[in-house]
């Protein structure tokens, strides 16, 4: 009896439950997209530490490269033998002048230089110094540096172009019968004029004005004409006696790029991220890599890493999902135990709570139920105008059953009108024991015609299930009015029972 009740009180915890797991994983949720956004910046991060761990290199081989030049000249005789040497390895393949044009002859240096200048004499100083620009996977560091970088570097190719002396250095091998770097050299002459070819490697005029004013600037993207691929170029002035000398240039191709900013610590958000490059001059993108699969971009980050390369990341919403699939799993496992074990802990109280309040014998409840609470109850629903009548009910002759037919006959007697009462009544309404054979019935919403009413279902039930029959009962119904309370309603229906019972024995006597 009263489930709704406690139906009701178990779906609003938990209706209160859900409501806390579900607070607790978005606030977890949130946390994670929060994670996700810093994760992008330190993406970011990591591809400018590469640029900028190159842009260093550059940097310092052309201050080696000013430092070398600017020296005073020296004309010892080792000096001049070396300088002999080197003009003795001089090459020519297909019109283009230097060394190691096809393979390495000469081991001062590991890389080639081409030149279309025949003067050796006039370059030949230069060549020592040239070392410096070697692979820089293998420059040592200083030690007074504050950089730590121990990231991606670059397996660049980096190249000195002497204005002075019109020759180009390459850190590499490059065999001068695949490719000759004279792109470069555009006059009659074959010398080397910076200002009409920087449109070779996309420098626009006012990068070039920098350029030529000390600063170090970064082309545009273009499509290269050795590598035939994509690239971005570092130029770097190199200085001789405050004048600018050369320049040295580093391309980072789109492959490098990608690989600067690869997150190898999460593989698989990889292939859900697309990261590009956006110049804001051009308005062309650049990608380094986009999602394997498109869907929603959930995180869409942009820095600046130059002032005219604006970067791109965006995470697309299918990685947020799978990353969090075992955030929405102990949510869902979580939520559901909570609800499972509120359950059966609520339904152990109500277990517990019901045995104490219900008569074993007959299912009803017994006379604890007769409280305060349930008083004031009743007294809230009169307040209302709601109907509630009293009714106490006494078995007949159970004492003449129990000392013919035994006590077990007398608990069968009881249990059959028990049965009898709680098919009679309703969910609402109270069918209570409070011992021996009496019964007391509280009826909600019920007035005294409805009350006679419920005693003849009662009867009604007791001639299906008492066969023999054995079970009678007398009552007294006692409609309440504002101002009684429990105790005293349930005496004044015990007066009406005995006025009942006297008048229907007196009735048979006559």
């Amino acid at each position: 009896m009263h489930t709704n009740t406690l139906s009701t009180r178990f779906r609003y915890i938990n209706t209160l439950i859900v409501i806390l797991t579900t607070a607790i994983f978005i606030g977890f949720i949130i946390r994670e997209y929060r994670d996700l956004e810093r994760y992008m910046s330190y993406v970011a991060e990591n591809g400018k530490s590469a640029l900028s761990h190159a842009e260093y290199i550059n940097q310092n081989m052309a201050f080696q490269l000013s430092r070398a030049f600017s020296a005073a000249p020296s004309s010892s005789d080792e000096q001049r033998i070396q300088r002999d040497d080197i003009c003795a390895h001089l090459e020519s393949v297909n019109g283009v002048l230097g060394l190691n044009l096809t393979r390495q002859t000469f081991h001062g240096l590991n890389g080639t230089l081409q030149t279309r200048n025949p003067d050796c004499r006039s370059w030949v100083r230069d060549v020592p110094s040239l070392s410096v620009i070697q692979n820089d996977r293998h420059l040592p560091a200083s030690k007074y540096t504050f950089s730590s970088y121990r990231g991606y570097i670059f397996n660049n190719l980096r190249y000195y172009i002497d204005l002075d002396n019109d020759y180009i250095y390459i850190n590499k091998p490059i065999a001068a019968n695949q490719y000759k770097f004279d792109n470069w050299q555009v006059r009659n002459d074959n010398a080397i004029d910076i200002t009409r070819s920087a449109h070779i490697i996309s420098i626009d005029r006012r990068a070039l004005n920098d350029f030529l004013h000390g600063e170090n600037v970064t082309s545009h993207v273009y499509r290269d004409g050795y590598t035939k691929k994509n690239i971005i170029s570092m130029l770097t002035p190199v200085f001789k006696n405050g004048q600018i000398k050369g320049i040295i240039v580093t391309d980072v191709n789109i492959d490098d790029l990608a690989t600067a900013f690869y997150t190898a610590d999460r593989p698989i958000l990889w292939r859900f991220l697309s990261l590009y490059l956006t110049d804001e001059v051009t308005a062309s993108d650049i990608y380094f890599n986009r999602s394997a699969i498109k869907s929603i971009n959930i995180i869409q980050y942009q820095e600046h890493l130059t002032p005219i390369y604006l970067l791109n990341i965006k995470l697309d919403l299918i990685y947020f999902i799978i990353d969090n699939l075992w955030l929405a799993f102990i949510y869902v496992m979580s939520t559901w135990l909570l609800c499972r074990y509120t359950k059966k802990q609520m339904t152990r109280h109500a277990e517990l709570s019901k045995d104490n309040i219900t008569d074993t014998l007959t299912g009803l409840y017994n006379r604890k139920i007769l409280n305060e609470a349930l008083s004031n109850k009743i007294d809230a629903m009169l307040k209302k105008n709601i109907p509630v009548t009293l009714v106490s009910i006494d078995s007949d002759g159970l004492k003449r059953i129990n000392d013919t037919l035994g006590h077990d006959m007398g608990d069968k007697v009881i249990q059959s009108l028990g049965q009898a009462i709680e098919q009679s009544i309703r969910k609402s309404d109270y069918g209570i024991r409070p011992g021996g054979d009496e019964f007391l019935l509280i009826l909600i919403d019920t007035d005294y015609a409805k009350s006679l009413e419920i005693i003849a279902r009662i009867k009604e039930n007791l001639r299906h299930t008492d066969k023999d029959p054995r079970v009678s009962f007398s009552h007294g119904n006692y409609p309440l009015k504002p101002g009684d309370s429990l105790e005293s309603a349930i005496k004044k229906s015990d007066k009406l029972l005995y006025v009942h019972k006297r008048n229907k024995y007196g009735e048979a006597a006559q």
